[in-house]
């Protein structure tokens, strides 16, 4: 073959393979000749919001929530800032002592979601329509949060929770439009009522809690600082529309999963209830008691005496460690919710010294202070007078918008026995008329002598 035919042969070669190719290609080509663009793989992975309802144990009491990340050629798996861990067996003990450490953790979806069913518990399941690389960016940040380096975090009951976190991945999906909407609108309730709506059903620790926080948790709210709660997180999420990349604007919740509603639970209030009436019901019935009491030392002095003094140990017992309590926890660093508490003015550690006081009254004993005698029982009448009127200056104080606590359901309970125990102890008329003669043949005496 001649060597100039040859030459030309080759340079028409690249040519050739490049239609072989193209006419191999043809049937995978898209209509119009474009080519394929690459898959995304984070855009076949579903984003759910978990929201789980309460519990029987205190610490779910307010339900629960976490994210599930579901890959349809794999397993769903489950994000959760709610694990703790403490020592021993006692949740409040732990709380009390500041024992609880709180971490993030992942585990397969249906393991929880069957835990939670047999835990007679409501489970909703919310679908995020948000865009690849959203999802790419909550992933990531949520594998990092699981690392054992990263886990543990600081938890606040009402600032940093599992579902605040969640609350603040769906901003990150929304690109921040989640928390523009949110955080300028006011609020429904003030963050004491939404965790009333959930203890309701349990009046002691329901006072106790209420007790024990302070006025800051009495402020307007906005609606982000309520989706504190994992249901109300659920119930602004579920109508939220943004503006994505595009410019489309898109609902955020493509579906809405109900997984299990509870059979053997009482309903979560919608708005919270008065607590006032049935603590002011309780005080006057331990006020009534009391009183009870004292007219039961007018029939029987000697044991009545030592039924009023021991009774007035247990009322100081009782509201001396309740004060105790509050002013230990108050002192916790991350608790700043338990702190500005106008309660500690009249229900404080120094009740506890009524305790030894109606011992010393059971016993009738007196002790000479110069030339006066004091017995115990004046001075549990000062010390129950003192809290009467530092709780008459509490519910002043309410009166100032900058000093507000909602703390009605205290006063109601506590005042009406601490009133019955300071007044002075009433004979009746007979005692009256009684010391009125001693008084009148007293002076004629010194008359006569006169």
């Amino acid at each position: 073959m001649p060597e100039t035919v040859l030459k030309n042969r080759v340079k028409r070669l690249p040519l050739l393979l490049f239609f072989l190719c193209a006419a191999l290609g043809a049937d995978d080509m898209p209509p119009g000749g474009a080519l394929p663009r690459a898959e995304n793989p984070f855009d076949k992975l579903i984003f759910k919001a978990a929201v789980f309802g309460p519990s029987d144990e205190i610490f779910i009491w307010w339900g629960h929530a976490a994210l599930i990340v579901d890959d349809p050629d794999g397993y769903a798996r489950i994000f959760d800032w709610g694990i703790f861990s403490y020592p021993g067996d006692s949740f409040p003990k732990a709380f009390a002592l500041n024992q609880i450490r709180y971490k993030s953790g992942v585990a397969a979806a249906r393991w929880d979601i069957e835990s939670y069913i047999k835990e007679d518990r409501d489970i909703m399941l919310y679908t995020l329509d948000i865009e690849a690389a959203e999802k790419e960016a909550i992933l990531r940040y949520a594998e990092n949060n699981v690392l054992p380096e990263n886990c543990w975090y600081l938890y606040h009951q009402f600032k940093d929770n599992c579902s605040t976190r969640i609350r603040d991945l769906v901003d990150m999906g929304t690109g921040g439009q989640f928390q523009n909407t949110f955080k300028p609108a006011a609020g429904r309730f003030t963050l004491r009522e939404h965790m009333r709506r959930f203890s309701w059903y349990r009046p002691c620790l329901d006072w106790f809690l209420g007790f024990l926080l302070g006025r800051d948790i009495d402020q307007n709210t906005t609606v982000w600082e309520e989706m504190y709660l994992p249901v109300e997180l659920a119930r602004n999420i579920v109508n939220f529309s943004y503006t994505d990349s595009a410019g489309t604007e898109r609902k955020l919740v493509s579906r809405v999963e109900v997984i299990n509603r509870a059979q053997n639970r009482k309903p979560v209030l919608a708005a919270p209830r008065g607590q006032w009436p049935r603590a002011l019901a309780a005080g006057l019935a331990a006020a009534a008691l009391l009183a009870l009491i004292k007219w039961f030392r007018g029939k029987f002095p000697r044991a009545g005496r030592a039924v009023w003094g021991i009774s007035q140990s247990l009322l100081a017992l009782v509201l001396g460690l309740a004060g105790l309590v509050l002013f230990a926890a108050s002192r916790v660093p991350e608790r700043d919710y338990m702190r500005h508490n106008i309660n500690l003015l009249f229900v404080n550690p120094l009740l506890l010294a009524a305790i030894p006081l109606g011992i010393y009254t059971a016993l009738g004993k007196k002790r000479a202070a110069g030339t006066f005698s004091v017995s115990g029982e004046k001075c549990l009448r000062v010390l129950w007078l003192y809290v009467c009127a530092a709780g008459v200056v509490a519910g002043l104080l309410n009166a100032l918008p900058f000093l507000y606590q909602h703390n009605i359901s205290v006063l109601t309970l506590v005042i009406p026995p601490a009133l019955v125990s300071a007044l002075p102890e009433f004979r009746g008329l007979r005692g009256f008329r009684f010391r009125r003669q001693n008084i009148e043949h007293t002076k004629l005496l010194t008359d006569n002598e006169a």
